[in-house]
């Protein structure tokens, strides 16, 4: 598929665009049934809708059809943008006026994601994103662990906008002991994730100096006996030869009502997703440089053939700062 527009930076029509994106994710949240397809108002005072809608206020009218249905969205009103979303990922204008470029690459990247716990409910599961930056040659680091400037600014926001839009952020243990992260919200207008570390994450005093949100550690053995402070959960679930199943992760997030989740790494984490088939959508942040021996974006299992390599199916491209964005499900 071809390139769609770049993501904008915090322009006027960007931050109204968020702003109702937002809200429909709360909307959608809030709302336990099937969606067929949603509605927003995009302005000074925005608003969004499961269904159809009204406009009750001053702006950009915009409705989605979601998935084939959408039956019981009214006439083209006047001034209205009406788009049709597939295969979870897909957003394509199919009737209406056109909207300006910035709030259109919004609405067509982020929309998508307001349904996530839509997604889950159907699943019995929490519905996961995966990101990362990579180099063109696939390293996420070099050899002696650096991955400081792989990605760009706009990529780092898109990051952040993400993490504000998801339930809870995922990374590994090793992730977390490398790279010290603090996995909140600071370059978007949201709210933190709940933090989720898999494995012996030992210290997470990164995490409870970042924010005072709440810190899950999820692994094979019981860590309640540490040290830690009443923001710290730990989760115990079964395991075979040490090894968790992806699918009881997601199972256990959205028994705490953890609807979405966003993982950020590292390469074993999101390799250990991508080979149980949990990971719903990819996003793969490609920048312009070649960093050579380093750490490699994949960690999967050797293959003989090349049909048995991990395909996807319905994929977009999207221009993020001076990179690409690949955005991709898993082949059926």
């Amino acid at each position: 598929m071809s390139a769609t527009a770049p993501i904008a930076p915090n322009d006027a029509d960007t931050a109204a665009s968020w702003r109702a994106l937002k809200l429909l994710a709360d909307r959608v949240r809030a709302h336990d049934g099937l969606v067929t397809s949603c509605t927003l108002l995009v302005g000074d005072e925005p608003d969004a809708w499961v269904g159809p809608g009204v406009q009750a206020g001053e702006g950009r009218l915009v409705s989605v059809i979601v998935h084939g249905h959408g039956s019981e969205l009214p006439s083209l009103r006047p001034g209205e943008s009406r788009f049709a979303l597939d295969d979870v990922i897909v957003m394509q204008p199919v009737a209406g006026e056109r909207l300006p470029p910035a709030a259109a690459a919004m609405i067509e990247l982020y929309l998508p994601y307001c349904l996530g716990a839509a997604h889950a409910r159907a699943m019995g599961r929490a519905f996961a994103v995966s990101h990362f930056a990579q180099s063109l040659d696939g390293r996420i680091a070099t050899t002696g662990g650096d991955a400081r400037w792989i990605g760009c600014d706009e990529n780092q926001l898109h990051a952040h906008r993400m993490r504000a839009l998801c339930d809870a952020i995922l990374i590994g243990a090793h992730t977390l002991r490398t790279d010290r992260p603090s996995l909140t919200v600071r370059h978007a207008d949201g709210e933190d994730p709940v933090r989720v570390v898999l494995g012996d994450a030992g210290d997470v005093c990164c995490l409870e100096q970042a924010g005072p949100g709440a810190i899950l550690v999820m692994g094979c053995r019981d860590g309640a006996g540490r040290a830690c402070s009443d923001q710290v959960e730990h989760v115990v679930l079964p395991s075979t030869n040490g090894r968790i199943s992806t699918r009881a992760i997601l199972e256990a997030l959205y028994r705490k009502n953890l609807l979405s989740v966003y993982i950020e790494g590292g390469a074993i984490t999101t390799s250990r997703f991508l080979a149980e088939g949990n990971i719903d959508v990819l996003q793969l942040h490609i920048s312009p440089m070649i960093i050579g021996p380093g750490v490699s974006a994949f960690t999967c299992p050797s293959i003989e053939s090349v049909a048995d390599s991990v395909r996807f199916g319905p994929h977009v491209y999207r221009s993020i700062g001076d990179g690409m964005m690949f955005v991709g499900r898993l082949a059926l």
